[in-house]
């Protein structure tokens, strides 16, 4: 079984848990542009008012599907940052964890439509600084024990080229595979 599948069975006991599943699955499938409050609710067999009430709108329901995400992501980040393998495996686990598993991630999806929401919302940018944050600390904390010294701009450097490399990943652009960003990361690593 795999970890979505363990996740979702763990997680639709309960009712919020069940919502976002189901948002996640209808995003999975049709896209952001079909996933509405009014489609949800007919999957779930209540209204979209009803919803509404605890998403606000469709911005509150990308929000809680990327906090959802992300708490996934950043556990699993957390075994990786913790664990006993030299400083150089464990970035290379940080980017495979932030790297797009397949053309059209669902969580990609999600940063992509979040980005221009996040300049007209105060509270989406709030959130998604909250966010990005766990990834810049990560990549802060590696980069100290890989070269060591003053890490901060190098840090936003490489995160800067992941997420761009992220974007050709997400989009299939051909010729950019996990294996050649990995590649592209390690060239921004001083020589030791």
């Amino acid at each position: 079984m795999t970890s979505q599948e363990l996740r979702r069975n763990r997680r639709l006991e309960r009712p919020r848990e069940r919502v976002l599943q189901e948002a996640w699955d209808l995003m999975a499938e049709k896209g952001l542009a079909d996933l509405s409050l009014s489609e949800l609710g007919r999957r779930l067999e209540t209204s979209a008012g009803h919803l509404s009430y605890y998403f606000g709108s469709k911005n509150g329901l990308l929000l809680e599907l990327l906090r959802w995400s992300e708490d996934d992501l950043i556990a699993q980040l957390n075994v990786v940052l913790d664990s006993d393998d030299p400083a150089l495996e464990r970035l290379r686990g940080l980017c495979e964890l932030f790297f797009p598993r397949a053309v059209g991630d669902p969580r990609w999806l999600l940063w992509v439509e979040l980005w221009p929401r996040v300049m007209h919302e105060p509270a989406l940018q709030e959130a998604h600084f909250a966010l990005d944050e766990a990834w810049r600390e990560a990549m802060v904390r590696l980069l100290e024990e890989l070269v060591g010294g003053d890490v901060e701009q190098l840090s936003r450097r490489m995160l800067a080229l992941m997420d761009g490399l992220s974007v050709a990943l997400l989009t299939g652009e051909p010729g950019v595979t996990q294996a050649d960003a990995w590649e592209h990361v390690q060239a921004l690593l001083p020589s030791r």
